[in-house]
């Protein structure tokens, strides 16, 4: 039987997560948030090849850069969802993770299920040696974690890589929008689609985006 959270251990574990959420602010361009954003961008791109697949289209390649910039290339399938799909798709699983610990059983499902959709779709998508390998060493991890979500530091460091993932969405959007010398993005291949400005997409997932991750911790830590 699972115990119920005290109101100290709450507050206890509310506060981690913010020390870590603004350690992470200061160290945001240095290696030590960087394998964090890497699995993130490599989310975004999972995400996006599920919606390829899920919309009845083919992937012909996917692929991600140390420089933190991803490509998912598709024959066919609905594009609408395919470029709504990166952000809101990472920024859900984000969302997972960080909910996870909440019931120890509801975690492990949702851990080994992430672990098993991101193995699978990158073995179909990818020929990149190089991908696979973080494919696997991210699933290993989220697999292993999966057994030991009673741990409080394995809750916490689960949690935290949740939530830093969910906001590295945010900067995203940002970037994409205002300081990125890359003109394509997901917001500016939707926005050519449905013939919405660029700003007004971007402001939608971004609202969109907090929604989800204060709905999250409200769910936490209410």
């Amino acid at each position: 039987m699972n115990k119920v959270k005290s109101n100290k251990e709450k507050s206890t574990e509310l506060i981690i997560m913010s020390t870590l959420l603004i350690i992470s602010f200061f160290l945001w361009d240095t290696y030590f948030i960087y394998p964090i954003k890497l699995c993130v961008v490599f989310l975004h791109e999972i995400s996006h090849a599920l919606a390829i697949l899920l919309s009845g289209g083919k992937i012909m390649g996917m692929d991600i850069g140390f420089n933190l910039g991803g490509r998912c290339i598709s024959e066919g399938g609905n594009e609408i969802a395919i470029a709504s799909s990166g952000y809101l798709g990472s920024l859900i699983f984000g969302t997972l993770l960080f909910i996870s610990p909440n019931n120890k059983k509801a975690g492990f499902w949702i851990l080994n299920i992430i672990s098993l959709l991101i193995i699978i779709v990158s073995v179909i998508s990818s020929p990149n040696a190089a991908l696979i390998i973080l494919a696997l060493l991210l699933a290993a991890i989220l697999a292993t974690s999966s057994f030991y979500l009673r741990i409080p530091i394995i809750s916490i460091l689960v949690r935290g890589f949740g939530l830093i993932g969910s906001v590295y969405v945010l900067y995203d959007i940002k970037e994409d929008l205002f300081t990125s010398a890359v003109q394509i993005s997901d917001a500016s291949i939707l926005s050519g689609i449905i013939d919405v400005p660029v700003i007004v997409i971007g402001l939608v997932w971004a609202v969109v985006s907090i929604l989800i991750i204060y709905s999250a911790m409200r769910i936490s830590y209410k």
